[in-house]
C-alpha cells in the first residue's frame, strides 16, 4: 500500500470499531477460528475468506507477506472490510501455528486497529483482569461514592464477577437504614473528598437483617482537577457475623473445573431472578460426551470439561456467572449482556473455540457443544419456569443435530409441557401414572432378559426419566469397577468394592436392597463410603445387590444429587425389581 494520507479510515462511518482481535485462518485463507471482539469486528462477512475481504490493491502484498512466514513471525498493514463492508486500516502480526492443510500451513492472525493504540488496549486490559483476580481473592466489600450521582455502590468480588450489596444515594442511606452517630463522620469524609481517610461506625445496612461494625478505608479520586469518585474498602470488624450465600463461601466451586457446582450456580441463578433484573440463563453440554470417554478415556474427558470451563469463563468475563450443573452439563447465568446480538456473538464465539481446540484429535470425532437459552423475564417470571424453558431449548438444539445455540422460543419450539420433553430428565419429575410405569417397566425387564448386559444403555436412560433418578450406575468384577453409568455426574465413583466390608453388607434387607438418606450417620459408620458419594454430590442412593455365597457380586446404584427426595413405595418396588435383575445380569461380567 503506498497511499500516504490515511485520514478516511479514521473517519469511516459504522459503530463496528475494534481495537484489537485475534483469528486462525486454514486451507484457502479461510476463517476458522478467532474471538469475540475479531467476530464483531468482521459481522456477517465471517463466511467469506481474508482474500475476499482485503482491499484489491492490497491482496498480493499480503501474499507474499505470508509467503515468508517460515521465517517466523511477519507483520503487515493492509485494509479490510469490516462487518459494514467499511475498509479499515489494520495492522497484523501472522505467525504458523503448527497446523497444515494440504499444503497450507495454518496460521493465526492478530489485528489492531492501525489509528489506534494496541499496545495501550493490551495492557490495560490485563490489568483489569488481574485486579478483578485480585478483588475476588478477599473476603472484604469494596465501594464507590459517585460525586455527580451522590450515589454510593457496594459490592464484592467472586470469581471477576461484581457481586452487589448496596447501592443507594447517601442522602438516603441515613432515612431507611439504621446508622450509628459515627456514620455522619464518614459521609463527611466523601463530601469534603479527604485524600485518604480511616473511618468506623455500626450498621444494619450490611448484613442481613443484622447490626454490624465495620471498617473503612478509603481515597478520592481526580481527573482534571476535579474529584470523581471516592473508592475503598470495607472491613467487618465486629457484630454478628453475616450469614454468606452459599456461592460466597470456600465450598462453592466444583473441584474438576473451578466453577461454581450445581448448589451454588443454582443458588445464583435464583437470587438473580429474585432481583428482578434482565439475564439470560444457558443451560450448556458437550456433545455424545459418552462417546468421547468411550473412545478415548475418562482422564481425557475430564480434560475436555476443564478445558470447556476455560474457554466459558475466559470469553463470558465479567457479564455472568457459570456453574458445573452435573456431568458435562453447565449452567450459564448471564446478567451483564444487554443484548441478543452480544448474546449470539458469545455463543458462537465459544462454540468455535471449542472446536478449533480439538480439531485435531480424531478425523471421525469432533468435540462440539449444544445449548439452550431462556431470557427473564419475558419467558419466565420465576427461576423454575426460566429453567425449564432453556432446557427445552437445549433439547431442541439437540434434536436438530447438536453444535448449536437455540435461543427459546415458543412460537418456534412449543410448550416445555411438549410429549418430546416429557421423557427426558431435567430434574423435575417427569410426570407418568403408575400404569403407564408398571407398562415401562415390564417392557424394560423383557428387554433385559431378551438382549441383557447390551440393552443397559437404553434400560437405565428409561429408568432415570419415569423414576426421576439423576443418575445411576453398575459396579461389577473382582474389585466391583464401574461398568455402565448414566446421568450428569459428578467425580464419578470408579470402584465400589469398599461396600465388601462386613459393616456395609449388613445393611442391606433380604432381597438385597439398601435406601440410605442419613448422611450424618453414613459419615460416622462407614467414613469411606461416605467420601465416594459426597464426591458424587449424593444425599441418597438406594443399592441393589447381587449375592453368592454372602459375597457381593454387582451392585447397581441409584443416586440422587443434592436433594433427598420421598420415594413412593411404587417407585421403590420398581427399582428393586429391575434393579436386582441388572445386578444379576452383571454379575456375570468381569
Amino acid at each position: 500500500m503506498e497511499k500516504a494520507n490515511i485520514t478516511e479510515y479514521k473517519t469511516a462511518p459504522g459503530a463496528h470499531i475494534t481495537y484489537y482481535g485475534r483469528a486462525t485462518i486454514k486451507n484457502d485463507y479461510e476463517f476458522v477460528n478467532g474471538d469475540e471482539a475479531f467476530y464483531h469486528f468482521i459481522g456477517k462477512n465471517s463466511c467469506y475468506s481474508l482474500l475476499d475481504l482485503l482491499h484489491p490493491d492490497d491482496k498480493e502484498d499480503f501474499k507474499s507477506v505470508a509467503g515468508e512466514l517460515d521465517k517466523g513471525r511477519q507483520c503487515t498493514i493492509v485494509r479490510m472490510k469490516d462487518a459494514e463492508d467499511n475498509y479499515r486500516l489494520l495492522y497484523l502480526e501472522i505467525e504458523l501455528n503448527g497446523r497444515q492443510y494440504g499444503d497450507f500451513k495454518s496460521f493465526n492472525l492478530e489485528f489492531s486497529n492501525f489509528m489506534e493504540l494496541k499496545d495501550r488496549y493490551v495492557k490495560y486490559l490485563e490489568l483489569v483482569k488481574k485486579y478483578r483476580e485480585f478483588m475476588g481473592l478477599s473476603e472484604n466489600m469494596f465501594f464507590e461514592y459517585n460525586y455527580d450521582t451522590d450515589e454510593i455502590n457496594i459490592y464484592r468480588y467472586v470469581n471477576v464477577k461484581s457481586i452487589p450489596v448496596l447501592k443507594k444515594k447517601l442522602s438516603e442511606i441515613k432515612k431507611d437504614i439504621f446508622v450509628s452517630g459515627e456514620f455522619e463522620m464518614f459521609c463527611d469524609f466523601l463530601k469534603r473528598g479527604v485524600d485518604r481517610f480511616n473511618a468506623e461506625f455500626e450498621a444494619a445496612l450490611l448484613l442481613k437483617e443484622t447490626q454490624g461494625r465495620f471498617a473503612i478505608r478509603g481515597c478520592t479520586l481526580y481527573d482534571n482537577g476535579r474529584r470523581i469518585m471516592t473508592v475503598g474498602l470495607i472491613l467487618h470488624i465486629g457484630g454478628k457475623s453475616e450469614k454468606k450465600s452459599y456461592y460466597l463461601s470456600d465450598n462453592a466451586f466444583d473441584p474438576g473445573t473451578g466453577l461454581y457446582n450445581k448448589r451454588a450456580i443454582h443458588e445464583y441463578a435464583m437470587e438473580k431472578t429474585q432481583e428482578g433484573k434482565e439475564l439470560y440463563l444457558a443451560m450448556m453440554d458437550v456433545d455424545d460426551f459418552k462417546k468421547v470417554n468411550d473412545s478415548f478415556g475418562h482422564m481425557f474427558g475430564d480434560e475436555v470439561l476443564s478445558k470447556v470451563s476455560e474457554i466459558m469463563r475466559a470469553v463470558i468475563d465479567s457479564r455472568g456467572m457459570v456453574g458445573r450443573f452435573g456431568g458435562d452439563e453447565f449452567m450459564l447465568v448471564l446478567d451483564g449482556v444487554s443484548t441478543e446480538e452480544e448474546l449470539r456473538r458469545i455463543f458462537k464465539t465459544i462454540s468455535k473455540n471449542v472446536q478449533w481446540e480439538y480439531q485435531d484429535i480424531k478425523d471421525t470425532m469432533a468435540i462440539t457443544t449444544s445449548c439452550g437459552v431462556a431470557k427473564f423475564p419475558a419467558d419466565a417470571t420465576n427461576f423454575e419456569d426460566l429453567f425449564k424453558k432453556a432446557d427445552k431449548a437445549l433439547y431442541v438444539a439437540k434434536e436438530k443435530g447438536k453444535n448449536r445455540y437455540i435461543i427459546y422460543d415458543e412460537a418456534k419450539h412449543g410448550a416445555v409441557e411438549d410429549a418430546a420433553i416429557s421423557e427426558r430428565s431435567i430434574g423435575i419429575k417427569a410426570i407418568a401414572s403408575d400404569d403407564k410405569k408398571a407398562a415401562v417397566m415390564s417392557d424394560l425387564v423383557i428387554l433385559l432378559n431378551m438382549q441383557g448386559f447390551e440393552a443397559f444403555d437404553e434400560v437405565l436412560e428409561k429408568l432415570r426419566s419415569y423414576l426421576d433418578v439423576d443418575g445411576i450406575a453398575v459396579y461389577a468384577g473382582s474389585d466391583l469397577h464401574r461398568v455402565s453409568i448414566s446421568g450428569k455426574y459428578i467425580n464419578p465413583i470408579e470402584k465400589l468394592d469398599c461396600i465388601k466390608d462386613e459393616s456395609c453388607q449388613r445393611l442391606f434387607d433380604k432381597r438385597g436392597i439398601r435406601v440410605e438418606k442419613n448422611f450424618g450417620k453414613l459419615e460416622m459408620q462407614q467414613p469411606e463410603l461416605y467420601r465416594l458419594y459426597q464426591l458424587q454430590e449424593n444425599k441418597e442412593f438406594v443399592q441393589c445387590v447381587a449375592r453368592h455365597d454372602d459375597k457381593i457380586l454387582a451392585v447397581v446404584s441409584f443416586d440422587y444429587f443434592n436433594r433427598a427426595p420421598k420415594i413412593g413405595a411404587v417407585d421403590l418396588g420398581f427399582i428393586t425389581i429391575v434393579g436386582r435383575l441388572m445386578a444379576e445380569i452383571a454379575s456375570g461380567l468381569e
